[in-house]
């Protein structure tokens, strides 16, 4: 280890790694190894590209990771100085940053070359450092992935096996809105009037849950719990992995596939809520070059963040929000298209939709929206923006179901929580959510209050006989900040309309 140069390699290596652990919790493993072969590519290519020019191994080696540390950390330094004036001028933008890391590059090749130290020296103690920062997040990853596969076995034994019981059974879709909030807090806090969509749901058949709350103030831990009806404390779930288990392979999912469904699932950009081993888990048009959002992430943090907000600027080609949006558009045309097909089939469409990034006006044209550097009130109107969009593809996917269904069919349309952080960190605009319910015949087990934990306990007990008694509506709030630190909260005040 003293004479072999690994560091550069290792230091390239680290970024990824770190980056990983921090988000293992919102990403699939495979994620990482376009950025990983991208950052070892690198490595190699500076440290040949030095090679050529010194014939000094130890010399390439460290202007390798001068080049490493500062082309990897370019949009990190952005990010965290973004907006800082000094004496009322904006300096830290691309046109000043970008010159001063290339002069730092220059000031570390031309030390490199010119120093007298002897940089054998330096190698075994760089080598240790390399592999000391690897330690933790190659263990953080490498544990979760364990948990993971613990918790997804556990779950998948533990689901009950129900019987058929219906020879006509209905289609059910499962949509989620994520942070689509109820009308009367929309009215209130942000002055729009969503009477129009509720009234065109109510004119479609749907029972409108007026007072409904989130049983959670957060996606994993709401759908986590709707997809079991039960809260977690009482599913004895405790961890990050035992709540995307209970997502991914939940008792409802369990039980429709007893019931002979098939399951049909969406990217969605989240890998919590990707069920990427459901029967039917379409495409959205994405290719080789098509980002995910970990690998747009990663290179926000790199040097190619000025590419990447050049593109943001000036392109409706944007990689991230561009990719964002053919998820979208592709999950609206799928849900209009499958009431056409044969068989029976359980759909699970989680729409990240009002939820940021904001890329879709209300007509569904292009929008763009930083909300590093928006109002309250521009973020506010983007939010508004993607509802009015979302309502009016959500009544033609509703009026496509309901028309081309044989069988009448169950329709559950929610908000998972109401407006997303960056709006709010209340619990009274935060807990309360659009819940509309489409149950041919069964309307008599809904109530005004209905939360999501007691939405498959109606479904299941009326058409399929599983004697499922309702439960308290309880929500559970946590801060943004820490959101195991969940706390109950009443049942907040509703104008029925």
């Amino acid at each position: 280890m003293t004479k072999r140069v690994l560091y550069p390699f290792l230091f390239a290596v680290f970024p990824i790694l770190s980056l990983t652990a921090y988000n293992i919790r919102q990403i699939f493993p495979g994620e990482i190894w376009r950025p990983l072969l991208f950052s070892v590519l690198f490595s190699i290519t500076a440290f040949g590209a030095s090679y050529l020019s010194t014939r000094n191994s130890e010399r390439s080696a460290l202007i390798t990771v001068v080049f490493t540390l500062l082309f990897f950390s370019y949009g990190q330094l952005y990010s965290a100085l973004e907006g800082q004036t000094f004496l009322g001028l904006a300096l830290f933008r691309h046109r000043i940053l970008l010159p001063l890391f290339g002069l730092l590059s220059s000031l570390g090749v031309v030390w490199v070359i010119r120093t007298k130290a002897k940089l054998e020296a330096f190698t075994y103690g760089l080598n240790i450092i390399a592999i000391f920062l690897l330690i933790y997040p190659t263990f953080a990853v490498a544990s979760t992935l364990v948990q993971q596969s613990a918790a997804d076995y556990s779950s998948k034994r533990s689901n009950a096996i129900h019987e058929r019981t219906n020879t006509q059974k209905p289609d059910v879709y499962y949509i989620i809105l994520d942070g689509y909030g109820r009308q009367d807090v929309l009215q209130k806090e942000y002055g729009f009037d969503n009477r129009e969509f509720i009234t065109a749901l109510q004119t479609r058949g749907f029972y409108i849950g007026e007072c409904s709350q989130s049983n959670y103030g957060h996606t994993l831990y709401s759908l986590s719990s709707s997809l079991n009806y039960d809260y977690l404390d009482s599913l004895g779930v405790k961890t990050e992995a035992q709540r995307i288990s209970a997502l991914k392979h939940g008792a409802v999912r369990s039980a429709f596939e007893s019931l002979g469904y098939q399951i049909v699932a969406f990217p969605t950009g989240w890998s919590m809520t990707e069920w990427t081993d459901a029967d039917i888990y379409p495409s959205y048009g994405q290719s080789f070059t098509t980002l995910t959002e970990f690998e747009t992430l990663f290179l926000d943090t790199t040097l190619l963040r000025v590419a990447l907000d050049y593109d943001r600027t000036n392109s409706q080609t944007a990689l991230y929000s561009n990719a964002r949006r053919m998820r979208v558009l592709s999950m609206i045309d799928t849900l209009k298209e499958l009431p056409g097909k044969n068989g029976n089939y359980f759909v699970f469409a989680h729409f990240v939709v009002p939820h940021p990034p904001y890329s879709f006006g209300p007509n569904g044209e292009w929008i763009e929206i930083n909300t590093n550097k928006a109002s309250y009130e521009e973020i506010s109107r983007a939010y508004i923006s993607q509802i009015l969009y979302i309502n009016d593809q959500i009544l033609q996917i509703i009026d496509a179901i309901q028309s081309e269904s044989e069988t009448p069919p169950v329709i559950i349309i929610q908000g998972d929580h109401g407006p997303p952080p960056d709006l709010t960190n209340s619990p009274e605009i935060r807990m309360p959510i659009l819940n509309a319910y489409y149950l041919p015949d069964a309307n008599d087990g809904l109530y005004p209050s209905i939360s999501p934990v007691n939405s498959f306990r109606v479904v299941l007990d009326h058409y399929f006989g599983m004697n499922l008694p309702l439960l308290e509506d309880k929500s559970y709030f946590a801060p943004n900040a820490n959101h195991e630190r969940l706390h109950l909260v009443p049942q907040y005040t509703c104008p029925v309309q």
